[in-house]
């Protein structure tokens, strides 16, 4: 993608990365958010499912911070933050897929197909769930906490096409999603300072660019969300146009 992300590394992410070949074995739909939480719980010596500020936290620490887990959208943690983060060192971890493996069974168990998904996210892809979040992202109690990390989804073959209860599905299909299994935790990456976001930007970029340039560097579908995201950070400004397009500069964090 044009640049190398930093990756923390140490003991207490050992202990995840191994830990997370247990617990893979149950398939209701939280599975993925329970196995990270539990993952988490027992590193950080903390307590599950406690009650602070009257909201509900996945994870209190032994340190008393509080660590939340996201697995769908992060749009829904910004009335939380905004309750927790004043008085709270908040994490909230946030899984990527970079590779998902898609496991069909019959109802009675037996195996239909097993195969890899084209599908995959990278790195940058966590911005399309940061626009909600941008006004906490540099809060000094705040940190995210990326896992890239390969699935394994489970579905359940139908002897019919069926619609979901939810009726979301514009064409009705043979099978359902059963949930989501952690299968390994490959990298993780922390950010907590403006320097972990503008690293993110490769060094070949210009001194100002526009986010067409910055697209084809980092070749990547969600930079021109990113370059929105750390606009209304105030890590990114706009200097002028060129043509019709926007020209940006990275603010200088030593200011």
């Amino acid at each position: 993608m044009g640049f190398q992300p930093k990756l923390k590394k140490g003991l207490y992410f050992l202990s995840i990365h191994l830990y997370s070949f247990i617990m893979i074995n149950t398939y209701s739909e939280s599975q993925l958010h329970n196995t990270l939480k539990n993952l988490y719980a027992e590193a950080s010596q903390g307590l599950t499912e406690q009650q602070v500020a009257g909201k509900i936290c996945d994870i209190v620490a032994k340190d008393g911070s509080i660590i939340e887990i996201q697995t769908g959208s992060l749009s829904k943690l910004h009335g939380k933050l905004g309750l927790l983060l004043p008085h709270h060192k908040v994490k909230v971890v946030y899984p990527l897929v970079v590779r998902k493996t898609i496991e069909t069974r019959k109802k009675d168990g037996t195996l239909v197909s097993c195969r890899k998904s084209p599908k995959k996210q990278c790195l940058l892809d966590m911005f399309s769930e940061l626009t909600a979040l941008f006004p906490y992202l540099l809060e000094e109690n705040f940190v995210l906490e990326v896992l890239e990390v390969s699935v394994v989804e489970h579905r359940i073959k139908e002897d019919a096409p069926v619609q979901l209860a939810n009726k979301s599905r514009r064409f009705k299909r043979d099978w359902y999603k059963e949930g989501k299994s952690l299968e390994e935790i490959y990298a993780t990456h922390q950010f907590a300072s403006a320097e972990d976001y503008l690293e993110l930007l490769p060094q070949e970029l210009p001194e100002t660019f526009t986010i067409k340039e910055a697209s084809t560097v980092l070749k990547g579908r969600n930079v021109p969300r990113m370059l929105w995201v750390l606009r209304k950070m105030g890590l990114v400004e706009q200097v002028g146009k060129q043509g019709r397009r926007l020209l940006l500069k990275k603010k200088d964090t030593t200011d």
